[in-house]
């Protein structure tokens, strides 16, 4: 992605712009990595982690992703790549409609 990015930003883009957009693309992409740490950190200790202590009647959590230590984070990770791979594929069907074209 990060390829076809730089192709559409490097062609629609004017040279005396480009590094003003590259700073803010980087400044929002970069600024989100502190926040998503403590967030995926807090997520973690306070929502999957308790939960998988409790697995009373969550067996299938166990045989999944184990009753130990981490088996919270396990899951976490699990739930971020099943909503990313539905986002990818929801966006993927809305922008199939759309084409690049240089004017």
């Amino acid at each position: 992605m990060s390829a076809n990015l730089d192709v559409i930003l490097r062609t629609t883009i004017p040279v005396n712009m480009q590094g003003r957009v590259y700073s803010c693309r980087n400044t929002l992409q970069y600024f989100t990595i502190p926040i998503g740490f403590f967030l995926g950190g807090l997520l973690v200790d306070k929502v999957w982690e308790p939960m998988m202590v409790d697995t009373q009647n969550k067996q299938w959590l166990t045989l999944l992703f184990g009753d130990g230590k981490g088996s919270g984070a396990a899951v976490m990770m699990f739930v971020l790549g099943l909503a990313g791979a539905i986002i990818c594929i929801v966006f993927g069907q809305l922008l199939k409609n759309y084409r690049f074209e240089e004017s």
